[in-house]
């Protein structure tokens, strides 16, 4: 492969070059006014029903910025003289021009020093402007004194209109404030300023004004008015005037709470799609956030933590709180600083804030009272199951690797007619040998009380080797569904008493917690053993409960020709006995009820209350298992 043919060389003259400030400007935008390249992203814009909506747009934020950088300049003056009251933008997508006019005024008079006129001055020169003065405690936008002219370098055409009620000063720009006329002055009474500006669309890659860049617009100028409740703002001849600024932040949907002061507006809402924040210092809008989104968020993370904790007794970090919240502030903030120029996220330290900010209890308990904690606790609960089936699968690498010793296997390859049938004990496996059918029939014996797993780590269930071999046994795998299982059929054979009903209970619990699927499918059984056996010659009957036996002696004229055995449990099990549990036994199928979890938990778990009321009949009977007479 042939390396890359060398550059060619170039002259002193052509490697080193010093630019003017208009072509660094342009050659370099992202130093001044952001990228000049698209960006595709999710943005709040204005609804038909009056609410924003969430849309996908394309947009070029350099374009937005010289538009932000003249409306921004009469909000300041706004928060400078409250009389300018009233500012006007209007939009023409064909002539691709835009006009910011105010019923404020510059003055005109020609700077001592600088012999040129003020409005000329502010307006065409790079770091020139009215903020510079540090003592001075400023609550407004401008911090660099670049802005305005920025625009100008970015507009085929800019003209300064403006009057001090003395005096009218008009003068226009082009070329990208490369040309300009004299600047006219006439008498005036009255007091305005008017910028008119024509993009150079070419150099933000676009050809007009088009319908996205014009609602960013809009909603840019509804965001004014919503910082600045004494401004009239109008775009394009619709006026928006806001009350407060709670009212503009229910325009995104609904408030949990809100707090002001003086100098801060504070709106809280439940958020679904990570953490979302609407913020603005001195109106300018801080899309990613800063010093004083944290300084806010901490206040509300530090007091949740310890009420979850406390009251849910969970243990959550900030940060997972916070996905679960949508914060909008609106914060006037002495001299700020800005990572950039373009003053998307604020970087003013707490203590140079100027002003401190509270957040009530009330308003802190208005969150824990909401449906955001709520949101948290379900997160928090699927969250759980998640990292316990990561965990589970992590712990199932260790099932399966051993041969299970115990396990006396069905040969027969057609797994879903297999069937595996639990023993208590060993007592019964010879029987089981001798009696089945080995092509499909196969016997796992239980060492007596199965683990109870109710309110036990997984870590200890999967520990607990009768749980692994008979994981094994099956092929089921802790916190997977069941699929690709060894036996189409799990059969519970205990004894008909109190122990082996514990027993049962404790099997159904382990299959209950992990697989209720089983249930559903048809898959687990329980044998009914007989209680008594019946006998007269070749006539035998057996039965399961005592008051079936007892309607059935009743029937009988002479019970002493029968031969009565009472059966303890499967070692009282005569040969015929068994072969009929084996061969054809009597079936109980076990379904999941509609509160199979809630049923598990009254009888197993460690608060033995709910068994109390379920044994004194205070409750409804469980709906978990049904009976059939089906035989295999």
């Amino acid at each position: 492969m042939k390396p890359p043919p060398s550059p060619p060389s170039r002259s002193i003259e052509e490697k080193y070059r010093k630019l003017s400030d208009i072509d660094h400007c342009l050659e370099r935008p992202g130093m001044y006014v952001g990228s000049v390249k698209p960006r595709e992203e999710e943005v709040h814009l204005l609804g038909d029903d009056g609410k924003f909506e969430v849309r996908k747009v394309t947009y070029n934020p350099a374009f937005l910025k010289i538009f932000d950088e003249i409306v921004s300049n009469s909000v300041d003056e706004h928060r400078r003289n409250p009389k300018l009251n009233e500012i006007k933008v209007t939009v023409d997508q064909e002539k691709g021009v835009v006009v910011v006019w105010d019923n404020g005024g510059i003055p005109i008079v020609k700077h001592a020093d600088y012999d040129e006129w003020v409005p000329e001055m502010i307006f065409s020169n790079l770091k020139a402007g009215s903020n510079f003065n540090d003592d001075e405690e400023r609550l407004v936008a401008g911090t660099n004194g670049v802005g305005s002219t920025l625009t100008n370098i970015f507009s085929t055409k800019f003209r300064i209109r403006t009057a001090d009620c003395k005096h009218a000063f008009q003068q226009t720009f082009s070329n990208n404030m490369r040309e300009r006329s004299t600047a006219k002055i006439v008498e005036w009474k009255e007091g305005f300023t008017e910028i008119m500006f024509q993009p150079d669309i070419v150099r933000f890659g676009m050809e007009r004004i088009d319908d996205v860049h014009l609602e960013m617009m809009r909603k840019r100028c509804i965001d004014l008015a919503a910082c600045n409740p004494g401004l009239r703002m109008s775009f394009n001849g619709v006026e928006r005037k806001f009350k407060s600024f709670a009212d503009y932040c229910r325009m995104y949907g609904d408030l949990v709470t809100f707090e002001d002061s003086q100098r801060w507006r504070i709106g809280i809402a439940p958020s679904t799609g990570g953490f979302a924040q609407v913020s603005f210092v001195n109106s300018v809008e801080t899309r990613d956030g800063g010093t004083h989104i944290d300084y806010v968020m901490l206040q509300i993370t530090d007091w949740l933590r310890e009420k979850v904790k406390r009251k849910h007794k969970l243990e959550l970090r900030p940060a997972e709180l916070r996905n679960h919240l949508m914060l909008f502030v609106q914060a006037d903030i002495v001299n700020p600083a800005f990572s950039s120029q373009t003053k998307e996220k604020m970087i003013t330290e707490s203590r140079d804030f100027g002003s401190q900010f509270k957040l009530s209890e009330k308003a802190l308990k208005a969150i824990l009272d909401s449906e955001i904690i709520q949101r948290i606790l379900d997160w928090a609960q699927q969250k759980a199951l998640a990292d316990e089936r990561k965990q589970l699968r992590e712990l199932n690498k260790s099932i399966g690797k051993e041969k299970v010793l115990k396990l006396v296997d069905a040969k027969g390859k057609d797994r879903e007619r297999c069937t595996l049938s639990l023993y208590e004990g060993d007592s019964a496996m010879s029987a089981f040998r001798k009696f089945r059918d080995p092509s499909f029939q196969g016997a796992f014996p239980l060492r007596g009380k199965f683990i109870n797993v109710t309110e036990l780590p997984n870590t200890r269930v999967i520990q607990n080797q009768e749980v692994k071999d008979l994981l094994t046994a099956i092929g089921l795998k802790m916190g997977e569904p069941p699929k690709e299982l060894r036996y189409g059929k799990i059969i519970i054979y205990t004894d008909a008493d109190h122990d082996g009903s514990s027993i049962a209970g404790l099997l159904m619990n382990f299959f209950g917690r992990y697989w209720p699927e089983l249930f559903d499918q048809g898959r687990i059984c329980r044998v009914m053993t007989p209680l008594v056996v019946a006998q007269r010659g070749s006539e035998k009957h057996s039965f399961y409960t005592d008051v079936e036996f007892e309607e059935w002696t009743k029937k009988i004229r002479d019970l002493k020709k029968w031969d009565i055995g009472y059966k303890k449990g499967l070692a009282s099990l005569e040969d015929d006995d068994y072969k009929d549990i084996i061969q054809t036994p009597k079936l109980f199928s076990i379904v999941g009820g509609k509160e199979l979890k809630l049923t598990l938990d009254t009888w197993f778990a460690s608060d033995s209350a709910p068994r109390k009321r379920k044994i004194l009949g205070t409750e409804e009977n469980d709906d978990v298992i049904g009976s059939t007479d089906e035989t295999l």
